[in-house]
């Protein structure tokens, strides 16, 4: 009798997202012109830089953290579902797809000098967000119990503080290029 070697779920998560990655790349080539027309440039936020007002970075703040925060809160409720695995691939392959979009975007739009603005729009909250999902995804894979609060108030307060670093600093860094 043969015997049946299982693929680990941490591979089959890397496929999904590289496979997101390689369509989102395809997709955005593909369309090209016509996608950054259907786009338009990105968010104003960015051009303003230094001029918002304090009032204009604290309304940011607040639609930005209730954005994320339902995000995650969403990702949460998944995690606690008999589709968590499932639902956890799909999102990777989403992450992927999205992420290479958003290169090709900011590529066909800046040039090379388009990688250099897509890693400062990104990296400063994003890492807080990364840390957010690997946290999640982790308990999903390690079959964790997500009723825990520590899992929740962790993500909690890296969503909160990418929050904050994507609506104060964010547009500071952007407005340096």
């Amino acid at each position: 009798m043969k015997k049946i070697r299982r693929i680990p779920l941490g591979n089959i998560w890397i496929l999904c997202v590289m496979s997101g990655v390689l369509m989102g790349t395809l997709w955005a080539n593909l369309l090209g012109g016509k996608l950054m027309e259907q786009v338009g440039y990105f968010d104003g936020v960015y051009g303003a830089g230094k001029a918002l007002s304090e009032e204009e970075r604290w309304q940011l703040w607040r639609y930005v953290i209730r954005q994320r925060l339902w995000e995650a809160g969403l990702g949460g409720l998944i995690a606690m579902t008999p589709l968590a695995v499932p639902g956890y691939l799909a999102g990777a392959f989403g992450a992927g797809f999205i992420l290479a979009v958003l290169i090709a975007m900011f590529t066909l739009e800046k040039g090379w000098l388009g990688i250099a603005y897509w890693l400062i729009s990104a990296m400063p909250h994003g890492l807080c967000y990364l840390a957010v999902w690997m946290i999640l995804t982790a308990a999903v894979m390690g079959r964790r119990d997500m009723k825990k609060i520590r899992v929740w108030l962790l993500a909690g307060i890296l969503v909160a503080a990418g929050s904050f670093l994507e609506a104060w600093v964010n547009p500071m860094l952007m407005e340096l290029l």
